[in-house]
């Protein structure tokens, strides 16, 4: 289904109209130090609730002694996304973890992680990727479009970036900074996602239109079993540059979400849980036990007669809540869920992402802030689109790459965009 050439030039209407600086709040922005390690940011970000905060480089003392400290200069953005890469490029060389044993890959990060978690920041070998910076002069001058296109999904276009936080893929997040260089302001993808809600009304058929219409239930979700490693998971996310993945059970049923947040939480005397199965890892993060080694999964099993009677009745006496397994509770949509009511859930649930399932409650889809952020923009300025998801600004040496994963994404975009205008 197509949108009327009417809605899409009332959306651009909305995006070219807005001023940057009508998003904005005030805003207590957290700060790190390039001397601060590991635990210590990992900590702060842990007790803050949030993913990233912006880095800033400390004077040395010999220039503080001669009175030429001046202002800290801003480095770029630690992203819990950095520390995972830069903790599993430490990891390189250490041996093969899938294959080891639990208790041989428990020690391994046990030791790896008290040494990493004492890093300076300054010193990751990831650092500094997933954010753009612009000044207040220009944040005066700049519409929400213009933030989107050229802060978000095209950072550097316009000159924003400086120094070594230069990124070419997009990014989440853009601060504000004044001429002392202080940040004074921190624009998200979900001040984005808030904004787009907030004027629903301006959507015109766009907001109704669903996700199955919209392309979002019929893309592959990356999955992996409870019984796989967190630390293995990690590995894949990194692998397929994906900030979550789908946790299924053996007939392919979603019973959890695992994503690099997971990673905020993470102390040095706590690396060594990474060898923990990933189902079993959830459910100690969110104060639970794992269910899952208490339900059957060969497959000749789960199919029989039998076993559909007693968890038929098991659903009877105590209806499951769809993440419970791993004490999460899963926010879930089917393929007629309609455009506005994800939009509504992300911002409602404080989520970055939604996973789309069918009637077995099979992922077979995921919306996340991004893909709605692209979506709009497809619309109005198409080739504005950037070729690729997001992408490291500094890359561990031999990083994996998904050149086939980037491909598909960039042509279900342009093949969104044509449907959508014609």
């Amino acid at each position: 289904m197509a949108c009327s050439p009417e809605t899409i030039e009332k959306i651009a209407a909305l995006l070219k109209g807005t001023n940057l600086q009508d998003l904005l709040s005030p805003q207590h922005v957290v700060i790190l130090k390039d001397s601060a390690t590991v635990e210590q940011s990992l900590k702060t970000l842990a007790s803050k609730r949030i993913l990233s905060s912006p880095v800033v480089a400390v004077p040395d003392v010999d220039a503080q002694e001669k009175g030429l400290a001046g202002n800290h200069q801003i480095l770029g953005f630690l992203d819990v996304r950095d520390v995972l890469s830069s903790f599993l490029a430490e990891l390189d060389g250490c041996g093969d973890l899938p294959k080891m044993k639990m208790l041989q890959k428990m020690r391994l990060l046990e030791e790896q992680g008290s040494s990493f978690a004492t890093t300076a920041l300054k010193n990751l070998k990831v650092f500094g990727g997933d954010g753009d910076f612009l000044h207040t002069s220009e944040a005066a001058q700049t519409s929400v479009l213009d933030v989107i296109v050229n802060g978000l999904l095209n950072p550097g276009d316009r000159g924003w970036h400086k120094g070594k936080h230069i990124v070419t893929g997009t990014v989440h997040r853009v601060a504000i900074y004044d001429s002392q260089f202080r940040i004074t302001n921190i624009i998200s993808q979900t001040d984005i996602i808030k904004f787009i809600s907030m004027n629903k009304d301006e959507l015109g058929e766009l907001a109704s239109k669903t996700a199955a219409e919209l392309g979002w239930a019929s893309r592959p979700v990356v999955t992996v079993g409870p019984d796989v490693s967190a630390i293995e998971a990690m590995l894949l996310m990194n692998e397929r540059q994906i900030s979550a993945l789908a946790i299924v059970d053996g007939v392919g049923k979603i019973i959890g979400n695992f994503s690099v947040s997971e990673m905020r939480t993470i102390m040095a005397e706590h690396f060594g849980a990474l060898a923990l199965p990933v189902g079993e890892f959830l459910a100690l993060e969110h104060g639970t036990e794992f269910q899952g080694y208490s339900h059957i999964h060969e497959h000749e099993v789960v199919q029989s007669k039998g076993h559909k009677f007693i968890t038929d009745r098991i659903a009877r006496a105590r209806p499951r809540t769809p993440g419970e397994e791993v004490g999460q509770n899963l926010i879930l949509v089917t393929p007629q869920a309609t455009m506005v009511d994800i939009v509504d859930k992300i911002v409602r649930h404080r989520i970055h992402r939604v996973y789309v399932i069918d009637d077995q409650e099979r992922p077979v889809g995921v919306v996340t802030c991004t893909d709605v952020v692209r979506l709009i923009i497809g619309l109005v300025q198409p080739d504005a689109l950037p070729a690729s998801r997001p992408g490291s600004a500094k890359q561990p040496k031999q990083q994996p790459q998904v050149p086939q994963e980037e491909a598909e994404q960039q042509q279900h975009d342009q093949q969104q965009a044509e449907t959508m205008q014609q």
